[in-house]
C-alpha cells in the first residue's frame, strides 16, 4: 500500500527548499530533480495507460482528457521549477573557531563581506566530539557544512597538541583563501 505522500498530486505546487531540492505544500514530501522528473513520468505513464482502455467510449476519453491536463500541470510545474533562480549562497570572508573549556564546545562565527541573506547562519554551536562534528556535514546550508570542516580541523589540532603534552589553541582563525 502507497503512503499518503506518495499518492499526493501536490495541488497547491512545490516550493524550491534548497539548491536543487523541491516540498510539496500539502504532504512536505520532497523530492530533488529526478524526483520531480519521475513524478512527471509517472502521470504520463497513466495517461498511455489511459489509451489502451477502451477506445471510442465517452469515459475513455474524459479519463484520457483529465490525464493529459495532469500530465500538462506536472511539466508546466517543472518547467517553472527549474527555470527559478537558484539563489548564491553568499561566501564566507572568514570563519573563526573557538573552543569554550567550560562546556568542552565549539563556537564557530562565520563572517561575510557582502550582505548575508537572512536565511544563513553566522554562528554555529556544536560539541567537541567528533560524531557531532561530523552531523554538521549534512547540513543543508553549505557555509555551515564547510564552517563543519574547519571545525574538524581545529579539532584534530586541539586533540593532537593534548597528546603531545603541549598547549592547545583556544581559537582559530581561517581566512578566505583557506577556505
Amino acid at each position: 500500500m502507497k503512503s499518503d505522500t506518495e499518492n499526493c498530486a501536490h495541488s497547491r505546487g512545490l516550493q524550491v527548499v534548497s539548491g536543487s531540492e523541491f516540498r510539496c505544500q500539502d504532504c512536505e514530501q520532497r523530492l530533488d530533480v529526478g524526483g520531480l522528473e519521475r513524478w512527471v513520468w509517472a502521470a504520463e505513464k497513466a495517461r498511455d495507460e489511459a489509451y489502451s482502455v477502451v477506445e471510442g467510449d465517452e469515459f475513455s476519453e474524459i479519463v484520457i482528457d483529465q490525464r493529459q491536463r495532469e500530465v500538462y500541470r506536472r511539466r508546466r510545474m517543472m518547467y517553472e521549477l527549474r527555470n527559478v533562480p537558484r539563489m548564491v549562497a553568499a561566501r564566507p570572508e572568514m570563519i573563526l573557531v573557538s573552543y569554550d573549556f567550560t562546556e568542552d564546545a565549539y563556537e564557530c562565527r562565520i563572517f561575510y563581506k557582502e550582505p548575508r541573506p537572512a536565511w544563513e547562519l553566522e554562528r554555529v554551536n556544536v560539541k567537541a566530539a567528533f560524531n557531532t562534528i561530523l552531523e554538521l556535514r549534512s547540513h543543508p546550508d553549505p557555509n555551515v557544512r564547510l564552517a563543519s570542516g574547519k571545525i574538524e580541523e581545529f579539532h584534530v589540532l586541539r586533540r593532537r597538541l593534548v597528546k603531545q603534552d603541549a598547549l592547545p589553541p583556544s581559537r582559530r582563525v581561517f581566512y578566505q583563501n583557506e577556505l
